[in-house]
């Protein structure tokens, strides 16, 4: 992911510039060229009708420019709100399809991923987790990073966030 902001305005004569920040490199640019980015800021918060209520102050996912940025999602039965029961293969397929129901909200799938971490509770469960995973991820994979966690949300045993691109 390529981070960019503007650090702040340096005036130069009477000609103002931006210093713009992207992965650490500072570049001036003229105030100008800043409106080739008009939509870089802007937030917008997405809470699809389709999924269970978010269990903290978070949001099921952020668009910024052409990123969507999902929240770690976890096995709830979005009718119910409460975690699916059954083994790492069951709650690994509730929280796929709650993901998808973000994807699809938004008009995308699981192809526009670029970048997802899965987080479990023991690593045990990775063979499994990973075998209803592929059944989601079919070609072009995303990046993506597996970590073991002491303990998730509601006593889930598998949280997977997503970063999609449009």
């Amino acid at each position: 992911m390529i981070s960019a902001g503007v650090r702040q305005l340096a005036c130069r004569g009477e000609e103002m510039s931006a210093l713009l920040v992207i992965c650490g490199f500072t570049i001036a640019l003229p105030m100008e060229a800043l409106t080739i980015w008009p939509d870089m800021a802007a937030k917008t918060i997405i809470k699809p009708a389709q999924s269970a209520p978010a269990v903290g102050p978070y949001n099921h996912a952020v668009r910024i420019g052409d990123f969507l940025f999902c929240a770690g999602q976890i096995p709830l039965d979005p009718a119910t709100g409460n975690l699916v029961s059954g083994d790492i293969k069951a709650q690994t397929q509730r929280v796929l399809e709650n993901v998808k129901a973000i994807l699809d909200d938004q008009k995308l799938t699981f192809a526009n991923v670029v970048k997802s971490t899965v987080f479990l509770t023991n690593l045990a469960d990775f063979a499994g987790m990973n075998e209803v995973y592929a059944r989601y991820f079919t070609t072009d994979f995303p990046a993506r990073s597996t970590i073991q966690v002491a303990a998730l949300p509601k006593g889930a045993s598998v949280e997977i966030e997503v970063i999609a691109h449009f």
